[in-house]
Parts: structure tokens; C-alpha cells; sequence
């Protein structure tokens, strides 16, 4: 049985824009490692892209969440500049393409979020933007990140009824989202800028109607998608012993938590394979380390499933059941 990576695999583009669609060389050619080096099962030097953990700190607290309600207090936090500045003085250093502001959490609560996308823009990163729930996305934070040249924001919304939306993401108010996310096209506009760009995207959970979906968000953002809902209690039999499927992560990126725990994916949940801590190791380091290498080499040969990180990954059962079916 053939084995092969698939990037974006649990990403689904539904109308608008595509923001990757950029005519510039450097830009391509990281695309092209994002989507190239899983399919050649190739790691490179370093990672094409991290996710960095601005908080695991949130202002909401959404019924589906898979992560945030099963963390303990004390791995609640904001990410110290002074580990940000020198992860990303490193990433100048190897040419780092790549960077999400986000994991788990609010990255807009960070006190210093907007001084994070300068420096990592000022380090050279091509691609720079984070996950938010868009509660906080005010007229002043708005402005701070398009100074700071903050490349694409992505926005959580689920569905379009006002009144389901808010019983799942408890905390948060659609109609402060939806004016919140207007005043951001509006003040790009006004200041003739054509970033950050703006995704809204839903989880696409039972019985959504994506195209609907796609259509009512239209005229707020440059692109609607969906991303594969992952049930964390739910991990089917196929999904946890087929053979012939590997993630694409562990050949594009690593994810460091806001305490610097480097993880060589962004769904280690359970801290089953934590590589190391960025405030000991360097991320070269993480992404050539053995405990890395051993996971990759299982993947390849179409065993994830004897990963104990990756056997009980909701992500990869959403995704090898969808492979199989």
C-alpha cells in the first residue's frame, strides 16, 4: 500500500480569494516546501513553519474546543518576549518562512501580541498571522497589527445563527465579531493596504451547511473555509490500526507552547511526545532530534498508528477515517 502525506488535508477552502496566491518567488518557493516536502518525505534543516503560542490563555469557553478544557491551571500562561526574541533570532538565522501566533488560546489577549508580528516580520518570516476568536479584534488592535505588517488573520466563526453560535462559544457575541471584523476591512481600505488578509472559518461541525455558510460571510473577508472537526472522544478502529497514512506535520512544522515545550506537531495534546523545551534546546535542535527522526521514519512506512502521540489523535482518526471511506 502506497503511503503518502497529504498537506491541507483537513483544510477545505469554500469561496473568496486564496491569500497563498501571491506573485512573489521568495513566497512560492515556501509553498512549494509546505506542500512539496511531505510528499517527498523530506525535513529539511528546519522547519518550514512554527507554531509559536502567544497564550494558552482564553476569554471564551467553546463546547467543542479539543484543547483548553482539558488544561490544567498551571499550563495557563503568555509566552516571555525575551524566549520569543530568541527563538525568532534563530529562525532569522535558518530563514524560517512560516510563523502562527497561536496554538491554544486568545493570541490577542497577549499584552505584546502586536510586537511579536514585528519582530518575527523584521526577522524576515514570509508568512505571518494566528487563529482568533475576533472578541478582542478592536479598532486600536486592528491598526497595531497592520503597523506591525501583519500578513493574514484567521477568525472563528461557526455557522451563521446568532443564537446557536453563542451557546457553543460561550463568552462570545457574533455581533461584536461581526463589527469588529467590518471596522478591519474598512480601516485596510482607508489606509490602502492589501494585508492582513482575512479568513473566516468554521469548524465544520455535524450538520453545518457549508455553502450557506460560505454565502453569508462573503462580504466580511477575503475567504471562507472549513477545517475537519476532531472529536476528541471518539477514535474509530480503522483510524487507530489502518496502515498507509502519514501526517504531513512532522515534515513542515514544530509547535512551542507559551512555556517553551516543543512539540513536533500542533496536536499533541496529551504530551506524548514532547521533543524538548525551547528554553534548553535550540529548534534546529527539535527538529533533527532522534525522538523526531524515529516518528517520521514511522510514518513513512505507514505506522503511524504505533506512535503513542499519533495512535490516540483525534486529527489523524478524522483523517484516516476519511481516507478509508
Amino acid at each position: 500500500m502506497g503511503v503518502e502525506a497529504k498537506a491541507n488535508s483537513n483544510f477545505s477552502a469554500l469561496g473568496g480569494a486564496n491569500p497563498h496566491d501571491v506573485d512573489d518567488a521568495r513566497y512560492r518557493q515556501y509553498r512549494a516546501e509546505w506542500e512539496g516536502r511531505p510528499k517527498r518525505f523530506e525535513a529539511g534543516e528546519f522547519p518550514v513553519h512554527l507554531d509559536l503560542e502567544a497564550t494558552s490563555r482564553c476569554n471564551l469557553k467553546c463546547t467543542f474546543c479539543d484543547k483548553l478544557p482539558f488544561l490544567p491551571r498551571e499550563k495557563l500562561g503568555d509566552m516571555d518576549f525575551g524566549l520569543f526574541s530568541r527563538i525568532l533570532d534563530e529562525c532569522r538565522e535558518h530563514g524560517l518562512s512560516g510563523l502562527k501566533l497561536s496554538y491554544r488560546g486568545e493570541p490577542l489577549l497577549h499584552p505584546r501580541i502586536a510586537d511579536m508580528v514585528r519582530k518575527a516580520k523584521d526577522c524576515g518570516v514570509i508568512d505571518v498571522y494566528f487563529n482568533t476568536n475576533g472578541m478582542l479584534l478592536t479598532e486600536s488592535m486592528a491598526n497595531a497589527l497592520m503597523d506591525a505588517g501583519l500578513d493574514r488573520i484567521s477568525i472563528s466563526v461557526e455557522g451563521t445563527d446568532t443564537q446557536a453560535f453563542e451557546a457553543a462559544r460561550v463568552g462570545a457575541k457574533l455581533e461584536r465579531i461581526k463589527a469588529n471584523v467590518a471596522r478591519l476591512l474598512e480601516l485596510r481600505h482607508a489606509r490602502g493596504l492589501d494585508y492582513p488578509k482575512v479568513r473566516l472559518q468554521t469548524v465544520a461541525l455535524p450538520g453545518l451547511d457549508l455553502e450557506m455558510y460560505a454565502a453569508h460571510w462573503a462580504d466580511y473577508c477575503d475567504q471562507t473555509a472549513a477545517v475537519d472537526y476532531k472529536d476528541p472522544a471518539t477514535h474509530p478502529e480503522q483510524a487507530q490500526t489502518a496502515p498507509g497514512w502519514a501526517c504531513p506535520q512532522p515534515w513542515q512544522r514544530l509547535t512551542v507552547e507559551w512555556d517553551g515545550s516543543v512539540h513536533p506537531c500542533n496536536n499533541d495534546d496529551q504530551d506524548l511526545a514532547q521533543v524538548a523545551n525551547a528554553r534548553d534546546l535550540s529548534i534546529r535542535a527539535c527538529w533533527q532530534a532522534d525522538s523526531v527522526r524515529e516518528l517520521r521514519r514511522l510514518h513513512q512506512a505507514g505506522l503511524s498508528h504505533l506512535v503513542p502521540a499519533c495512535a490516540t489523535c483525534p486529527w489523524r482518526a478524522a483523517q484516516v477515517k476519511k481516507t478509508f471511506e
